[in-house]
């Protein structure tokens, strides 16, 4: 089984979006942060042929980012999954894992640092602390014997890829 673990694109500033009077749930992606991530997406699907699923954070800008994926992957389905906001510990999305992809092949994950890169690391060592540094619209790709058995320090990874290896 296979996680794919996507960091969303290029958003707005958080200081300038904070002097509109929204929250930072709220802050989109930027045009430069859709068409980079969109191109990243493009260069993804010659790699990982399909995802049965795609689990976003519900921040706009990690959905946006999902929608992206979807597009690219025909219409897969997005669905929110609140363990992926910043700050839930790792613990929280692993447990989503095993109860809501358990008959899965592969998902993608769509959210935010710290917490994605501290997610992998976590599936990787089965510590809280993380040794990762994932770039916006970079990618890291774990494997595991099974989503609904999966645990921490588990996984293998298969990849890491800045944005940059996809698109310069």
């Amino acid at each position: 089984m296979e996680l794919v673990i996507i960091r969303h694109g290029i958003a707005e500033e958080r200081e300038d979006f904070a002097k509109k009077g929204q929250e930072d749930y709220f802050r989109p992606l930027t045009l430069k942060g859709r068409k980079k991530m969109q191109k990243v997406a493009i260069q993804l699907r010659d790699v990982v042929k399909e995802f049965d699923l795609i689990v976003s954070s519900p921040l706009t800008r990690a959905r946006q980012t999902a929608e992206i994926l979807s597009q690219i992957y025909f219409e897969t389905k997005v669905v929110e999954a609140p363990e992926l906001v910043p700050g839930s510990p790792p613990q929280a999305f692993l447990k989503w894992i095993r109860i809501q992809a358990k008959t899965l092949k592969r998902i993608a994950i769509v959210g935010h640092e710290p917490h994605l890169s501290s997610f992998a690391s976590y599936m990787l060592t089965g510590k809280d602390e993380s040794f990762i540094d994932l770039k916006k619209s970079g990618i890291i790709g774990l494997e595991v014997e099974s989503f609904q058995t999966a645990e921490a320090g588990g996984a293998q990874l298969l990849y890491a890829v800045p944005p940059k290896f996809l698109i310069d």
